[in-house]
């Protein structure tokens, strides 16, 4: 089972393959995308995308917000600002979203 998931900047395809599954952080909680989902769309919050092959994490990316669009093979996540986890590194340390988003990155929960 897999369902193919897009990540879309306005620059750049970020991420496009077929994963097992996808969590994200929405605005109202996390929540995890499987093959055959229901389709919505929704918005995201600040927080860590954790991407899953074979039962698996197989990528994370940080993501300071978004919309997200689930189709029933398909999942695009459209973003301005997203990054890999293990490439975050903090540019002002006088900059509060940085700082959340280090903390973020060092506090992992579905590994």
């Amino acid at each position: 089972m897999s369902i193919k998931f897009e990540i879309i900047s306005p620059q750049e395809i970020i991420f496009d393959e077929e994963v097992s599954m996808i969590i994200f952080p929405g605005i109202e909680g996390d929540f995890g995308i499987l093959e055959n989902h229901m389709p919505f769309l929704t918005y995201l919050r600040l927080g860590q995308i954790y991407i899953y092959k074979e039962k698996k994490l197989y990528n994370k990316f940080i993501v300071g917000g978004g919309i997200v669009e689930v189709l029933k093979e398909k999942c695009i996540l459209l973003t301005e600002d997203v990054i890999a986890s293990n490439q975050f590194k903090i540019l002002d340390q006088n900059n509060e979203i940085e700082n959340l988003k280090q903390k973020i990155v060092g506090n992992s929960f579905y590994n």
